[in-house]
């Protein structure tokens, strides 16, 4: 069982960890998690369920730059 939350703001908040493979990709989410993704902003729309009421969700792109990964070297120590 997920948890609910009360805004879809504090779900992203919660889950922004998770949404990393969902990188280059557009997602629409309510506050019960994500209901569409796609890299294309069209698909993505047409595949949010059509009973979901328009103001109970939020779009969002989620881009690839936003999760980078630490890279380390031998010899170098790394920040984390």
């Amino acid at each position: 069982m997920t948890a609910e939350y009360a805004t879809a703001k504090e779900w992203y908040k919660a889950n922004r960890p998770t949404l990393k493979k969902y990188r280059g990709e557009w997602i629409a989410y309510t506050n019960q998690g994500v209901i569409s993704h796609d890299r294309d902003y069209r698909k993505m729309k047409d595949g949010i369920p059509a009973d979901t009421p328009k103001l109970s969700y939020v779009l969002d792109r989620i881009f690839e730059s936003e999760f980078v990964d630490t890279i380390c070297f031998s010899g170098f120590r790394c920040c984390k």
